[in-house]
C-alpha cells in the first residue's frame, strides 16, 4: 500500500485527481494509489473518478464519530459535507446531458414522425382546452 503525490508531474491523473480533491499530504491522506487505481479502472471519465473519489472518501469520514471532551470537541461532519458537496460538482461536471431539440428541420421532423420504431410524443394541441 502506498500513497504518491508530485506536484510537478500534473500530467499524470493520480496527481491530477489527488490535487483536485486535496489528497495531497502525505502526512495525512485519504486514499491509497490502489485505490485510486480501482477507481480509474471502474469510471470511464475524469470528473467521474474524481467524484468516486470523493464519495469513497465520504465513506471514510462518515466512520469517525463527534468527539467532546471538555472544552475539546472534533466533528469530522464538516469535511464530510465538504466532500460529498465535491462529488455533487464532479458528478455534475461529468454530466453528458445537454438541450436536445427534437428536429431541426422540416424534413427532420415529417422522417421522425414517420418513423413507427420511435415513441410518439402525448402533448398534442388543444391537449388543455378543458
Amino acid at each position: 500500500m502506498s500513497f504518491s503525490y508530485d506536484p510537478t508531474g500534473l500530467s499524470t491523473e493520480l496527481n491530477r485527481i489527488r490535487l483536485e480533491i486535496g489528497d495531497t499530504d502525505e502526512n495525512d491522506y485519504y486514499l491509497l494509489d490502489e485505490e485510486v487505481a480501482q477507481i480509474q479502472s471502474e469510471k470511464s471519465t475524469f470528473f467521474l473518478r474524481v467524484a468516486k473519489c470523493c464519495e469513497l472518501i465520504c465513506s471514510k469520514i462518515a466512520r469517525d464519530v463527534k468527539v467532546k471532551m471538555g472544552r475539546f470537541s472534533e466533528d469530522s461532519g464538516d469535511v464530510y459535507q465538504r466532500y460529498k458537496d465535491m462529488a455533487v460538482v464532479f458528478n455534475r461536471l461529468a454530466s453528458t446531458s445537454y438541450p436536445w431539440s427534437g428536429a431541426i428541420s422540416v424534413s427532420e421532423k415529417e422522417s421522425i414522425e414517420d418513423n413507427a420504431a420511435l415513441v410518439k410524443p402525448k402533448i398534442k394541441l388543444g391537449m388543455h382546452d378543458n
